[in-house]
This record gives C-alpha cells, sequence and structure tokens, in this order.
C-alpha cells in the first residue's frame, strides 16, 4: 500500500469517527441529525440499472387496478398491492392471486375505505380509518381477528407490535376562515387490544388545504402531505410526514420517537397541471420525500427531484440516519400530477416492484431486478 493510500484511509476513517461523535453529540442535544448536501460516495450522482423481469396489467374477469397507492412485498416473495376498495395479491412473477379484502360489514369485512395496511411475517393487517376496524388475516386471506374500536377517532395506522398498536390521532382546532395551507397536529398513540389508550408527547403535524368557493358557496379540503411508514423490523418503523425533508424512527418496545434526520435539499418547484379553481391554494414545492425503501440494510429515501433523462433521484442512509450516497433510478413514467407524487414502489431482495401509469392511464405492476449497484 502506498503512502497516499495510508493517507487516504486514514482520512477515511477520520471522517466516520467524526461523524459518530457529532451524530452522538447531535442526538443527545434535539434528536435530530443534519447531514450535509452530498453524500460520502464518491460515486454519488450514477445511474443504477433496472432490467425488466415481468410487467402485469389488468386481466378481464381477474382484477383491475383501479387508484393503486402503495405496494408491499411480503417475505415469501408475494407481492400486495393496496387500493381503497382491495388489497391485490400477487407471486413474487407477478401473476395475480387474489383479491384479500372482503368488501362489507361482516366478520372479516372492510367498508369506508382501505387506509391502511401492515405486512407481517405470518399475518397482514388492514385497517379502515373511516370506520374504525381491524381486520388481520394470514398470508392466504384466513381471518385470524376482526376489531371494531369503540374509541377514536384515530387517523393512520403506523405501526404494530406485542399487541399494541401505534396510530395518529388528530389534535382538533378550528380551521382557518381563509383559503390557505395550513398544519394539522397529530399526537402519536399506543392503543392496546382492549383498547388501553396512551397519548405520548409526540406530534406528528401534517399539511392540509383549505378552500373556501368564491361567494361562500361551500368548503372543501385536502391532503398536502400524510404520513409515509416503512417498518424495518418487528421493532422499528421509519417515516416521515412532512413536506419537508425529515425522516423519523419509530421505536415500538419504547413508544417513542428515538431520532430523526435530514440533510440539505434544493426544493422542486410544484408545476400544478389540470383545471384549478380560482383562488385554491397550492403548495410551491412538491413534497421532498414520496416513498421509503429498506435494501441490503440500508434505506433509500426517495425524494421528489427527477431528471427527465437520468429519472428519479434516491438518497441512501445508514441504519443511524448517515447520508451515504445517492443515485438515479431510471423510472420516468412517474404520476407527477399532485405534489405528493406517490411513486408508489418496494423492494424484496434485489428486485424492485413498481407501479407505472402510461399516457392511457393503464396501469402497470412491474417487476425489476436491481443491477451494477
Amino acid at each position: 500500500m502506498t503512502r497516499k493510500q495510508i493517507f487516504r484511509r486514514f482520512l477515511k476513517g477520520a471522517e466516520e469517527v467524526c461523524f459518530y461523535l457529532f451524530l452522538a453529540s447531535i442526538v443527545a442535544a434535539q434528536g435530530v441529525i443534519d447531514n450535509p448536501e452530498k453524500p460520502l460516495s464518491a460515486k454519488a450522482g450514477r445511474v443504477l440499472q433496472l432490467k425488466e423481469i415481468s410487467r402485469t396489467t389488468d386481466e378481464k374477469g381477474k382484477f383491475f387496478f383501479v387508484e393503486p397507492w402503495d405496494v408491499f412485498t411480503g417475505k415469501d416473495g408475494s407481492v400486495y398491492v393496496q387500493e381503497p376498495k382491495g388489497f391485490l395479491k400477487f407471486d413474487a412473477n407477478g401473476k395475480f392471486v387474489t383479491n384479500l379484502l372482503k368488501w362489507g360489514e361482516g366478520p372479516g369485512e372492510l367498508n369506508g375505505g382501505l387506509t391502511g395496511a401492515i405486512v407481517r411475517e405470518n399475518d397482514i393487517i388492514l385497517y379502515s380509518s373511516n370506520t374504525l376496524k381491524i381486520v388481520r388475516i394470514d398470508p392466504n386471506g384466513k381471518l385470524i381477528e376482526d376489531k371494531k374500536f369503540s374509541k377514536g377517532p384515530f387517523g393512520s395506522l403506523l405501526g404494530y407490535h406485542d399487541g399494541k398498536f401505534f396510530m395518529m390521532k388528530r389534535v382538533w382546532e378550528d380551521r382557518p376562515k381563509v383559503s390557505c395551507l395550513y398544519e394539522v397536529k397529530n399526537r402519536l398513540i399506543v392503543v392496546t387490544e382492549k383498547e388501553e389508550l396512551t397519548e405520548t408527547s409526540f406530534l406528528l403535524p401534517t399539511t392540509d388545504s383549505y378552500y373556501i368557493r368564491p361567494g361562500g358557496r361551500g368548503a372543501g379540503s385536502g391532503m398536502i402531505s400524510r404520513p409515509m411508514p416503512l417498518r424495518e423490523s418487528e421493532r422499528y418503523v421509519y417515516l416521515f410526514h412532512t413536506p419537508e425533508y425529515l425522516i423519523k424512527i419509530l421505536d415500538l418496545e419504547k413508544n417513542e420517537i428515538s431520532r430523526s434526520f435530514r440533510r440539505k435539499y434544493e426544493r422542486v418547484r410544484y408545476a400544478a397541471s389540470g383545471n384549478i379553481p380560482e383562488g385554491y391554494p397550492l403548495p410551491k414545492y412538491y413534497n421532498d420525500l414520496c416513498r421509503l425503501l429498506w435494501h441490503q440494510e440500508k434505506l433509500w429515501a426517495v425524494t421528489s427531484t427527477f431528471d427527465k433523462n437520468k429519472g428519479i433521484l434516491v438518497d441512501v442512509f445508514s441504519q443511524e440516519g448517515q447520508y451515504l450516497d445517492n443515485f438515479y433510478l431510471p423510472l420516468f413514467k412517474i404520476r407527477r400530477n399532485n405534489c405528493q407524487y406517490y411513486a408508489p414502489m418496494a423492494i424484496a431482495g434485489n428486485f424492485l416492484y413498481f407501479l407505472e401509469a402510461n399516457e392511457e392511464d393503464v396501469i402497470s405492476l412491474i417487476k425489476y431486478e436491481i443491477v451494477g449497484e
């Protein structure tokens, strides 16, 4: 090894030591890790190669993609697509298996819209915040538990651990009297199977739009941001919930947000499309983040940065929140007609599953192999 190589290795080691000392001081002080704009990797900014393996589109008489907005993968390789009125199961090659959501008011059935889902190794939890009902099934759809909460209302389902549901409860305040964007306060709560409720001190704010029609002819509201959780293990959930770049780690054993991290990010201006009513409040920027993924013990944060020649920018973090790398995924047919920028996708092993909409708005579930990482 040359003297120059030894010196470079020493510098790299010193950088890592400094970062962890810095991380420890920041976490102790306020629980937020501030990363620089550029990651550590010298290969940052490259385009990752994706090899298409399969493509699944609507099958008449079997299923149609209506309004899919989330994708999950199971330990056995199964793939699940969440819709308001469906939880579609596919095998690892994209072949349709069944719809695991039974619509109705009877045992094992949901109505009012599927607003949350958790896919675990041996069971799946389906939740409707509109009817406060939980349906727990095995991966084949066999009913394990049917539960309707008598308390509430509860919002998003963030996690489940050791008989406890982790949810958001809105802190109700007076709505604005003018059309605007405003912050909605939500408190992290823990609800046991027996409906013993613990309100934590952690607030998870989201942003809504509030629109008063000209002449006072009624009002309407819409979601600008919403919580997007990702289970890393039985104990930890990574999530974001604000339009600005901030990722939090929810510790399900300690009932707390254990850490938060972010990096300096150049926000992307929102380009509104379609017929927008006069005076409707619009954000200046897209939400900074649109999806979290877990790959080879690293967190992928899918951003709103899009390059027409490269695709969508993904930031890579360690489990502790250190900004390691970034790259572009060559995905181009992404719905960008709203500020939330869904980009529904999931990872299983070395395969990426992505929901793509073509020019006719026909949606396909595509399986890609991640190559040349």
